[in-house]
């Protein structure tokens, strides 16, 4: 075994070489090792390690020589010997799960053991905190409670909770799931409010926990309460009808009416339990909520869970910050409550992943083992959930801001936040400026958190580093992501250690502006604690989201000790003293590790000794150039000419608007700069004061071969060098390769010392090549192949990362990124998207587990053909001919290929509010109200389609934005939440029905001036178009014009080829189906032939529709107005989904009569006079006729609207004058229905009704019936049936006037249809009414099978009749069919109640349960709060 200094030799000689290393290519040394490999971290480290014993495999020599023999042999010395043989390791190595050795924690612990983060807390900023994991539930004591405080900042919770009621003397009042809700005499004793009144509230849980748990509660709530009752019902079922096939052989269509019905009814019940078993796993559950007021201990708040209504049985439970209480709502999810304003707002606090739980562990688990704690165990937590469950778990503005907001008032407070961890974050467009990162800077400039951020996951190329901690300042702590061997060996059971290193994909720096946004690297991955509802007591994650918390912990050691000592300390001061005395890793990438490994032990001896140091309280504020950069980047072509920065550097003091002005007039400091490399000059010495002082940097890469290059310039104090750099300014510049733009094809190939060209890569090897894309280039190909001989089906996994930046745009819009396995069999080839004149880093690693070694041959292709002339990618309709003027990068085949994909409608806001937010969480201290502005916009779907929302001026910002939030949410006509989308919502879509939706979005800042700039904002449906549209290509322009010759194929060689493009014909946009008012299509435009060219060299294309005229609905899709034809399973799923359904169209005559009642539909227009048979009509009409026909359609329209009393009387002048005029008794019928009857009433509604109707109503409603009845005979009396059925037995009209005729007899059949359904209803009612039913159903057979003369019995003009009949029959299958197709047309809460009753007389409880919680959800009273 290697000692100490051996050890510490070959370290130094390593880092040594390694320095020499070019940044562009980064190998692992090849080190053949038997002790720990944390050695080469230094010798303290060492010895760390070897605390835990391990035992290695020995040769069998070896074996022999340390054999020892014992005599008497026993049992338990042979079991020792055969375990020792076998070379079984009797002890885990524990102490590499949370990986602390590698940072010196352990020593630090060990050293000082009571700066164990006691009296630290530290923010989780994350998807929520679960209180109850293993390790978070107390401090070191084993009584204090270690999560102090849990919000869920995101709004995802919140309950609204405005409504109040007076529960009655018993206890009881109404919820908004419609249930009767019932308060124990306890309860109602705790109640402190004056008028005895509680709160009352409705959530869905479905968005308070991980997908994957939810549908983990529903599998196990469906096996508990569904499964048997469903499938011995669907059984029963099943043996009925098959009863009744072979009682009734023969086909269906042959059997009598009567026994039709019988079997319809059998299968329509089949068909409903079939239809709820497929949409079971989408029901969604909604709870009551009640709030009661105590008088000691805030507010109470009762979750019916039971959903039966007693709340003695609810869950129960205080407030977080009082109580502490954390309760399970079933098996997997636990929830804790906050109350906000006064009451109005109900905090439900859940976790939208087991993220947060697992950081939290990291940071500050406490499992009474050293190995098994967290970084900091005896550190407090406050749990902040900026993950929104609406959104899968992605963090939002809103979020941030309210979890930034708490953190100051806590400060404020003196409840003190030292640390916040988020490991969270996107990639900006830009970082110098942004409404979060502003308010970032704030926390900690102002209130002196210190602020740790994963660096992102998005390398291995450079400028990946996500924001945070890419933000304006370089305020922040960024963190990348090591792995040791030890951790290799016992969390990923790898089977052989390789030397410590970064995580292939952990972000790289610089940030694009050439900031420093990873400050130091730690352990990235942990298997520890994770929530209850995961079912697991840990779980391995990996990632910088691991490495932060690890990072986070170190600090609040190192706080923890520096307030046990007294010593003052800033976020500055912590800062520079983990950067100054981290350990770098000379054979490690140097844009992943930051100043190095964290090393705590060192940062606070560092701190300890630099106590007084003058600038411990102070920040030096770096701006490079007008663009206020923090650092130096150049990366554009190719650099021949030095280059001069101007340079502005400003000491700011903590706090600096309320710092002592002595200590700014005393302060000075004396700098000696010192640049890390001779092409970045500076002056050597700065005497800066307070106030902003200039110097010129120049950057002279001229003789810089191609390649990334770095250096750094260090400003250290002359009065304190050792200290180390009080700041930097980093500098990175590439050089390009060029490649000879007078090949054919344009190949780069690495430079090689092997025969056979090929580069050598070990485990986590990167090679970066970084090349201009030649002129006209738009994609790319990458050949790799592995040229070691014998290696067979060995495969060698590599990291690809292809990466352009793009002025203002994040490092995701132009990259590649893929896994990709290799071999020497085959030739792997990988093409990809480019954009020419600008460097493409094409990163190529081997992964960091993927063993052994591997010799890579590869090259890149270029290849490219686009169109060059302006606008080449935007067509306008109204222009006509569009024009491509193509080039190609060498002589390319071209195929092209126009295809449009998508259909825009722009949505206008139909209203905007300003209005002030939460007084008590929408507050920045020092009273800074936050404003939102509401904006509305209305969308119209008339037929299904999947469709993507977005506001164009907001996509695609959030932490850039100059708004903190830009969240939507759409609705359906009955209040239901369909969709939510926020920053990044263009490219999602969601399937919506036919129907009327409602976009509401929140826009917020703390200046109503900066709100009230974007109340005309528009947003933008996109709709995917059921089939794409394809526009011919032409190569004439005349041909073009003509529609005539298409290019199918072609050449393009080193001259432009023009090509044109027609419009679309109106035809072809008619049959299209587009959205109405759709202002733009689009698509892609591809050109090349070649297969892989057409996989990705896409071109955005654009056409641009012609205006077009307003029709009924502004905003809307689809010319086609066809009904819905969905299945009626597809109605169920679609109901669960809360997708909405249009208003019902009220069927309307020409006097303008609304909807008829009982569901009967009125006629479009008025039937005509019954006495004139099947000819022609009339002609020859007079004035007085005219005039007679008009009065009386005047009357007639009276007869609906107006009073009873005065709707007869209009009724009786009518029929005197008009005798034959039909409409005016049902018209006359749909008053009654609207005054003494409640209009469209079910039979299961109507039977249950009954008996809360007292004597005299009934005798009202009696009456009413028997009028109905009377009025629709004299329709039936009137109507010549055998007329109407010769008419309609004809096969073919051939009669002049056959159309009139025809509308002529439907207006007469429809009348007739309406009579005998109005009659077969009020029937029904009054043989309810009189308890003889079954004595009336003769009657009622009769009517039906009068109508089904005419139409069948689910047609629109007789199905409320026909679930009427059903009823009478005890057809609950058949009654289930026609309520789901009314639900389709419209979708109301009635129907819905209606199918509870039909599967609760079915005696299926467990049915009714779920519709009851499909009734609850989909018809909320509310808009959902944001």
């Amino acid at each position: 075994m290697l000692n100490k200094f051996s050890l510490v030799h070959r370290q130094l000689r390593l880092y040594k070489n390694f320095d020499k290393s070019p940044l562009n290519r980064l190998t692992l040394p090849n080190v053949s090792f038997c002790s720990p490999y944390m050695a080469y971290m230094g010798t303290d480290m060492a010895t760390v390690m070897m605390t835990a014993p391990v035992r290695f495999r020995l040769d069998k020599e070896q074996e022999k020589k340390n054999a020892i023999v014992h005599k008497p042999v026993n049992r338990e010395n042979n079991y020792n010997d055969k375990m020792a043989n076998s070379g079984i390791v009797e002890s885990f190595p524990t102490a590499a799960l949370v990986p602390k050795a590698e940072t010196g924690v352990l020593n630090f612990l060990q050293k000082y053991p009571e700066y164990d983060g006691r009296d630290v807390t530290i923010a989780i900023f994350d998807s929520g905190v679960d209180p109850r994991a293993t390790g978070l539930e107390t401090l070191s004591d084993g009584k204090s409670v270690k999560v102090i405080e849990r919000y869920d900042c995101s709004g995802c919770g919140d309950v609204d909770m405005k409504r109040k009621v007076v529960p009655d003397e018993k206890g009881e009042f109404k919820g908004i799931s419609g249930r009767t809700l019932k308060l124990s005499k306890e309860q109602l004793a705790l109640n402190a409010d004056k008028e005895g009144a509680v709160r009352v509230g409705l959530k869905s849980f479905a968005d308070l926990v991980p997908s994957k748990v939810r549908d983990n509660i529903v599998n196990q709530a469906k096996l508990k309460t569904w499964d048997k009752p469903h499938k011995t019902a669907t059984a029963n079922v099943s043996r009925k009808l098959v009863e009744f096939e072979t009682q009734n052989p023969g086909e269906a269509s042959k059997l009598p009416w009567d026994k039709k019905i019988i079997k319809d009814n059998l299968e329509y019940e089949l068909e409903m339990l079939n239809s709820y078993e497929k949409v079971y796993n989408d029901i969604k559950t909604s709870y009551d909520c009640v709030l009661i007021p105590t008088a000691d201990n805030g507010w109470l708040t009762l979750i019916d869970t039971t959903e039966q209504g007693n709340l003695a049985d609810a869950l129960s439970i205080g407030e977080y910050t009082r109580t502490h209480e954390t309760k399970n709502v079933d098996d997997f999810l636990s929830i804790s409550v906050n109350v906000h304003d006064e009451g109005n707002v109900l905090e439900v606090v859940g976790m939208c992943s087991p993220h947060g739980t697992h950081v939290s562990s990291i940071a500050s688990g406490n499992h009474q083992s050293r190995d098994l704690d967290g970084v900091a165990p005896n550190a407090k937590i406050v749990s902040m959930t900026i993950g929104d469950g609406r959104l899968g778990s992605m963090e939002t503005g809103t979020a941030l801001v309210r979890a930034m907001m708490k953190v100051m008032e806590l400060c404020r407070e003196g409840r003190r936040i030292d640390v916040i961890n988020m490991s969270y974050g996107e990639h900006a467009n830009w970082s110098n400026s942004g409404r979060i990162g502003e308010l970032m800077n704030e926390i900690v400039n102002k209130y002196g958190v210190v602020w740790v951020a994963s660096a992102g996951n998005h390398g291995p190329a450079l400028c990946t580093v996500g924001t945070p901690p890419d933000i304006s300042q370089p305020s922040l702590i960024g963190v990348g992501a090591y792995v040791s061997p030890q951790m290799m060996e016992a969390e990923y059971a790898m089977r052989e250690k390789l030397p410590g290193n970064v995580y292939t994909w952990t972000s790289r720096d610089p940030c694009i502006d050439g900031g420093q946004g990873v400050t130091v690297c730690a352990p990235g991955g942990a298997i520890t604690s994770v929530p209850q509802f995961t079912m697991s007591k840990s779980q391995l994650m990996n990632g910088t989201s691991m490495a932060a918390p690890h990072v986070a912990g170190a600090v609040a050691l190192l706080i923890s000790g520096l307030k046990q000592q007294n010593i003052e300390y800033s976020p500055y001061s912590i800062k520079r003293a983990i950067s100054n005395t981290a350990v770098k890793l000379g054979y490690v990438d140097p844009f992943a590790q930051g100043h190095g490994l964290l090393h705590v032990e060192k940062a606070f001896e560092h701190l300890v000794e630099h106590r007084n140091s003058k600038d411990n309280m102070l920040r030096f504020s770096v701006r490079v150039g007008n663009h206020q950069t923090k650092g130096i980047h150049l990366r554009q072509g190719v650099q021949r000419n030095y280059v001069d920065y101007n340079i502005n550097i400003e000491p700011i003091f903590f706090n600096d608007k309320e710092a002592d002005p002595k200590d700014k007039f005393n302060f000075n400091v004396r700098l000696n700069l010192i640049s890390s490399e001779p092409w970045a000059q500076c002056g050597a010495f700065l005497d800066l004061s307070y106030g902003t002082r200039s110097i010129v940097v120049r950057i002279d890469p001229a003789s810089l071969p191609p390649g990334v290059h770095s250096a750094v310039i260090r400003a250290y104090d002359t009065d304190c060098v050792q200290k180390g750099p009080l700041f930097e300014i980093p500098v990175t510049v590439v050089q390009p390769h060029v490649l000879n733009s007078d090949q054919n094809t344009p190949v780069f190939e690495p430079a090689s010392t092997k025969g056979d060209k090929s580069v050598e890569f070990q485990p986590n090897t990167i090679q970066r090549d970084f090349i201009l894309v030649p002129e006209r280039a738009t994609w790319a190909v990458l050949r790799m192949r592995i040229t070691d001989p014998n290696r067979g089906q060995d495969i060698g996994k590599f990291f690809l990362h292809a990466n352009q930046l793009l002025p203002k745009l994040s490092c995701r819009k132009l990259e590649t990124m893929k896994i990709i396995g290799v071999g020497s069999e085959h030739e792997c080839t990988t093409p990809f998207r480019v954009k020419a004149g600008t460097i493409l880093e094409l990163c190529l690693a081997k992964y960091w587990s993927n063993h052994g070694q591997s010799h890579l041959k590869y090259s890149l292709e270029f290849r490219g053909i686009e169109a060059h002339n302006p606008n080449a990618y935007v067509m306008h309709a109204g222009r006509g001919i569009h024009k491509l003027e193509v080039e190609a990068l060498v002589s390319e085949e071209i195929q092209p290929l126009l295809q449009l994909k998508n259909a825009a409608v722009v949505l206008k806001p139909t209203e905007a509010k300003i209005s002030p937010l939460s007084p008590s969480r929408d507050v920045i201290p020092e009273g800074r109200q936050v404003y939102q502005n509401l904006l509305v916009y209305s969308l119209n779907v008339t037929k299904a389609a999947e469709v993507a929302i977005y506001a164009p001026i907001f996509n695609d910002l959030l932490y850039e934005a100059e708004f903190e939030s830009q969240m939507w949410m759409l609705f359906d006509v009955n209040k239901a939440q369909i969709a939510t989308g926020d920053a990044h919502s263009h490219t999602f879509y969601t399937k919506l029905e036919k129907g009327d939706y409602t976009i509401r979005l929140q826009v917020r800042h703390e200046k109503r001036d900066v709100l009230e700039k974007i109340s005309e904002a528009n947003m933008v449906a996109a709709f995917k178009l059921p089939n794409m549209l394809t526009l011919d290509v032409y190569e004439n322009y005349n041909q073009c014009v003509v529609g005539g010759r298409k290019l199918i194929t072609g050449y393009v060689k080193t001259s432009t080829r023009v090509l044109y493009v027609a419009p679309i014909g109106q035809e072809r946009l008619t049959k299209a189906n587009l959205p109405n008012q759709c202002a733009w299509l689009s698509g892609n435009l591809v050109f090349p032939k070649d297969e892989a060219g057409r996989r990705v060299a896409l071109h955005p294309f654009t056409y641009i529709m012609n205006p077009t005229e307003k029709k009924s609905h502004s905003n809307g899709a689809g010319n086609n107005n066809s009904s819905s034809n969905a299945t009626p399973a597809a109605a169920a799923v679609a109901v669960n989904a809360n997708a909405a359904k249009p208003k019902a169209q009220q069927a309307t005559v020409s006097v303008n009569s609304p909807a008829a009642g009982d569901g009967v539909n009125t006629q479009t227009e008025p039937p005509v006079e019954n006495g004139t048979g099947p000819g022609s009509p009339k002609k020859g009409k007079t004035s007085a006729d005219d005039y007679a026909e008009s009065l009386r359609d005047f009357q007639c329209s009276h007869i609906v609207k107006g009073e009873l009393e005065l709707a007869e009387k209009i009724y009786q002048e009518v029929v005197a004058a008009h005798p034959k005029h039909l409409q005016a008794h049902l018209l006359l019928i749909q008053n009654i229905e609207s005054n003494q009857l409640k209009p469209n009433q079910l039979p299961l509604a109507f039977a249950l009704g009954k008996e809360q109707k007292e004597g005299e109503d009934q005798k009202k409603q009696r009456s009413a019936l028997e009028r109905i009845i009377k009025l629709a005979d004299s329709v039936i009396k009137e109507s010549d049936v055998e007329s109407l059925l010769s008419y309609y037995g004809l096969k073919n009209d051939t009669r002049v006037d056959a159309a009139k005729i025809k509308t002529n007899m439907d207006k007469q059949k429809n009348n007739l249809i309406e009579a005998l359904s109005k009659k077969g209803i009020a029937l029904t009612k009054l043989a309810i009414l009189d308890d003889n039913v079954k004595d009336r159903v003769a009657d009622l057979n009769e009517i039906y099978t009068e109508i089904i003369k005419f139409v069948d019995g689910n047609d629109s003009k007789a199905i409320q009749f026909s679930l009427w009949h059903a009823y009478a029959h005890n057809h609950y299958g058949r009654m289930y069919k026609y309520v789901i197709k009314l639900i389709e047309d419209k979708r109301n809460r009635e129907y819905f109640e209606e199918l509870a009753a039909i599967n609760q007389s079915l005696g299926y409880d467990h049915t009714k349960t779920v519709i009851e919680r499909m009734t609850v959800t989909a018809f909320p009273s509310t808009y959902r709060l944001f």
